[in-house]
C-alpha cells in the first residue's frame, strides 16, 4: 500500500510506535531515509477519534525497499522492547521525525531575481504613464483622490523596482 498512488514510496513495517520508531533509527543508521505514518494519530488531530488502532506504518524509498527488508528482517527476532528501560522508550516514543533544512555552501553564489528587459520597459512606461495621468496637477487641475493614490504608489512601486534593478547589478 503506498502512500499516493504514484508515490515513490512502499511500506516496509507496521507495527507499535515504539518499534516502528526503532526500525527507523536502525534504517538510517545504514543511510537509508523513511517515513513513519501513524493513522490513529493523524485521525486523533483531525478530530475523526481513534478508529485505526495502534499500527504505525515505515515506509522507504522503493529503491532502497530490498535493503530495508534485510535488515528489517535481520534486526527484527533480536528486536526485544520488555529488556529496554522505560526511560529510553518513552524518549523513543517522543522522538519526533527530523526536519529536512536546505542549507548553500558558502562558495555557493547568491542567486538574485533578475528583471527581463519588457519587464524594466514595462515598468518605464507604467511610471511616464501615471505622471502624465497626474501632469494636471501642475497646472493647478484638481483630480479624484483615488486618481492621485493609484498613480502615485505606481510611480512608486515601479520606481523602486527599476532602482532595485539596477542597484543589485553585479
Amino acid at each position: 500500500m503506498n502512500i499516493l498512488p504514484k508515490s515513490d514510496y512502499e511500506k516496509v513495517f507496521d507495527g507499535s510506535q515504539i518499534t516502528t520508531q526503532h526500525i527507523k533509527l536502525l534504517l538510517e543508521e545504514s543511510g537509508i531515509t523513511s517515513i513513519i505514518r501513524d493513522d490513529g494519530e493523524s485521525a486523533l488531530r483531525g478530530g475523526y477519534g481513534a478508529a485505526h488502532g495502534n499500527d504505525v506504518k515505515l515506509f522507504v524509498n522503493k529503491k532502497d525497499v530490498l535493503k530495508a527488508k534485510h535488515i528489517i528482517a535481520s534486526k527484527i527476532d533480536t528486536l526485544d522492547t520488555e529488556n529496554i528501560p522505560d526511560e529510553d522508550l518513552e524518549a523513543l516514543a517522543r522522538q519526533k521525525d527530523p526536519v529536512i533544512t536546505m542549507t548553500s555552501s558558502k562558495n555557493k553564489k547568491k542567486e538574485t531575481y533578475t528583471r527581463s528587459p519588457f519587464n524594466l520597459f514595462l515598468n518605464i512606461i507604467i511610471i511616464i504613464y501615471s505622471a502624465w495621468r497626474l501632469s494636471p496637477l501642475l497646472n493647478g487641475e484638481t483630480l479624484p483622490t483615488w486618481r492621485i493614490a493609484l498613480s502615485g504608489g505606481l510611480i512608486v512601486f515601479c520606481g523602486w523596482a527599476l532602482i532595485n534593478h539596477f542597484r543589485t547589478r553585479d
